[in-house]
């Protein structure tokens, strides 16, 4: 892709990045209700842990493991989470989507852009603070190696484009629906459990355990933080950044699929 056809799409990268350093003061508040989940988060398997004997596992995670599995994937969170089914929603309902279909970009590719635009401001205004508040209060290791620092830091962007992807499969819905509440709402809560955020998927039974290998929600948090806690290490790492890649390019040829589908049949409400 040349670089002039590459250039609106980083205007949009801009753009969204300026749009939320207009609204800053929300993440800040934001910083607050992250360190409430992990704190949360923390007393209770605080007191899973308190009658074992000291270094004992829960399928391969002590105290400390735990901690730090809860910590960096609410932190990982802060960094990928973004609204782009509910923005699509809106743009539907409001029949501004006639906008969207009239400019002569792709409109996956400028959702995607705003996705990381989003995400780089989340990451230097949001992430970063409420790691080092995290950090500060709660017994939280450093990545298990320099490897799995850096590996985590691709797989985080990997489970950015997951996410935005699949944000952009349920906004799709709108088009025959009109309103998606019912559906992000389902979506919220299978990818809460489903994606190891709220329990290793370690812990899962074992018939839950390997229904989501074939599943995009792992990908999303239980891969990033296990790398970050080197539970990913050699062929097993480089084959879990294989299937986030795998992941992001399925789900960006079914989203431009998609897209084409529901475009034809468009009807169009609102001013």
């Amino acid at each position: 892709m040349s670089a002039l056809r590459i250039a609106p799409y980083l205007g949009f990268v801009s753009g969204t990045f300026q749009k939320m350093l207009a609204y800053r003061l929300r993440y800040y508040t934001g910083i607050v209700s992250y360190l409430i989940y992990v704190a949360i988060n923390y007393f209770i398997w605080k007191a899973v842990f308190a009658d074992r004997a000291p270094g004992a596992l829960i399928d391969g995670y002590d105290l400390a493991g735990m901690t730090t599995y809860v910590a960096v994937g609410w932190i990982a969170r802060s960094f990928y989470f973004n609204n782009v089914d509910r923005e699509i929603g809106d743009q539907v309902q409001k029949g501004e989507i006639a906008l969207a279909l009239a400019r002569p970009v792709s409109y996956q590719g400028t959702v995607l852009a705003g996705a990381i635009g989003e995400g780089t401001f989340r990451f230097l205004c949001f992430s970063l603070p409420v790691g080092i508040v995290i950090y500060l209060c709660f017994p939280v290791a450093l990545p298990a190696s320099f490897a799995s620092g850096c590996a985590f830091v691709v797989s985080i962007w990997l489970a950015l484009l997951i996410l935005t992807q699949l944000n952009f499969l349920v906004g799709m819905c709108a088009f025959p629906l009109k309103s998606i509440d019912g559906v992000m709402r389902a979506k919220h809560y299978l990818l809460e459990i489903l994606s190891g955020l709220v329990l290793p998927v370690a812990m899962f039974p074992p018939w839950l355990a390997a229904v989501t290998r074939w599943l995009p929600f792992q990908q999303i948090s239980y891969v990033p933080t296990s790398i970050w806690l080197g539970k990913l290490r050699g062929p097993e790492l480089a084959l879990a950044l294989a299937r986030q890649a795998g992941w992001v390019v399925l789900f960006t040829l079914l989203c431009a699929f998609v897209w084409r589908r529901v475009t034809k049949r468009l009807t169009v409400q609102g001013g």
